[in-house]
């Protein structure tokens, strides 16, 4: 198994500020006594770079660590060079630009970083809110030649029926762009409490996996940002069909976060 979206840090080697605001720890580390792999995302840290070289450090000394998503502002001239020096490093398996809450999705620069991107050959990694989706889909149809994976299947909310309608729908026009893929993630982060969570998840898990096909979905825990009860990674795999359930596991993630040592 390959949990694709394991955040960690260190506020001592690297300053995150948001996390003592939203009360998280100062130190989050890969968790042990699971039997997975993990790909790193970044946590929006001020210095993208320092964080990265933090992340790259770890993917080296830890096995456990099939890539790093890095953070990259696309938007900027001096993505360029980054994108340059992130490629030669074969643990960088994608960057991610967070989108949420920030006035980007109708920036000319950040569709030319996307380009960039695709150029390098790295997939993006889009996260959003769900009253954004119409939003990204406008801008990843300026860039159709990018491979994207969407963070937390679009951050439905699970209280709003009228919400989970129009994220329903704008995940099915999402999904006609065949180089978006889905991570099945970030749920119990969007949920109130455990209960909560536990109403909602099948409903939601199931309703994204109908969307893009397993064939196109993968498996994030997003910890320790999201907290499940259970094992999240555990919960979704039980909704995915016997037959599919490697794909989702496993496959897909090898498929999209490539690692160039690998062959």
């Amino acid at each position: 198994m390959i949990d694709t979206h394991l955040h960690v840090w260190d506020t001592g080697a690297v300053r995150i500020p948001w996390l003592a605001d939203a009360g998280l720890p100062a130190r989050a580390p890969i968790p042990d006594g699971q039997d997975r792999r993990y790909v790193l995302v970044e946590a929006d840290a001020p210095d993208p770079a320092e964080e990265a070289a933090w992340l790259i450090s770890l993917a080296e000394q830890d096995r456990r660590v099939h890539g790093v998503v890095a953070s990259v502002a696309l938007e900027l001239p001096q993505a360029e060079r980054a994108l340059a020096s992130l490629a030669e490093v074969p643990q960088v398996v994608g960057v991610r630009r967070l989108l949420q809450d920030r006035e980007l999705f109708g920036s000319t620069a950040l569709v030319e970083g996307l380009k960039r991107l695709a150029d390098w050959g790295l997939p993006f990694d889009a996260c959003v809110r769900d009253r954004e989706l119409p939003r990204l889909l406008a801008l990843l149809e300026r860039v159709p030649e990018l491979t994207v994976v969407l963070d937390h299947m679009g951050k439905p909310n699970p209280r709003d029926g009228v919400a989970r309608e129009a994220w329903q729908r704008n995940l099915a026009r999402l999904a006609e762009l065949d180089r978006v893929h889905c991570k099945l993630s970030g749920l119990p982060a969007e949920c109130r409490d455990a209960d909560e969570l536990e109403r909602h998840a099948a409903d939601i898990v199931d309703v994204a996996l109908e969307t893009f096909g397993a064939e196109r979905c993968l498996l994030g825990s997003d910890s320790p940002i999201s907290q499940d009860p259970k094992d999240w990674c555990k919960r979704v795999l039980a909704r995915v069909p016997a037959e599919k359930r490697q794909a989702v596991a496993e496959g897909n993630a090898l498929n999209i976060y490539h690692r160039r040592d690998a062959g």
